[in-house]
């Protein structure tokens, strides 16, 4: 006869969730643009910090970077905290690779979970 462990499971809600991923949230200010930036701890820990070119390149009509990004996504211990930041923004102002996924797939994902965006499109951003 087999024996059969007990398992103890815990269930997070998805609003559990976002709130340990952005448990502290940091403002800078941009002077350059008198922009204030949300950073979150989880930003630091990223494997894409200091690679930005790598990730959101600006040549952004050559895609031969997406598989590089992905790659670097794949092993990246953040990788949930940064797919549910990028869900939180219109997909259409999303460049680069963010959490393995481009922007079509982030809109996708969006359709997928129910879930709309959060924050305001660039567009509304500069008519405010």
């Amino acid at each position: 006869m087999s024996e059969i462990e007990s398992v103890e499971v815990s269930i997070e809600t998805v609003e559990e969730r976002k709130s340990k991923n952005k448990s502290v949230r940091r403002s800078l200010q941009d002077t350059a643009n008198g922009v204030a930036i949300q950073r979150y701890d989880w930003m630091d820990l990223a494997r894409c910090r200091g690679r930005t070119e790598d990730m959101f390149p600006k040549g952004h009509k050559d895609i031969s970077y997406i598989q590089g990004a992905r790659e670097m996504c794949a092993y990246c211990t953040v990788r949930p905290q940064c797919l549910e930041y990028a869900l939180e923004f219109p997909p259409a102002d999303m460049h680069g690779v963010w959490a393995g996924m481009t922007s079509r797939q982030l809109a996708a994902e969006q359709r997928r979970r129910g879930v709309a965006p959060t924050k305001p499109t660039l567009s509304q951003m500069w008519n405010d």
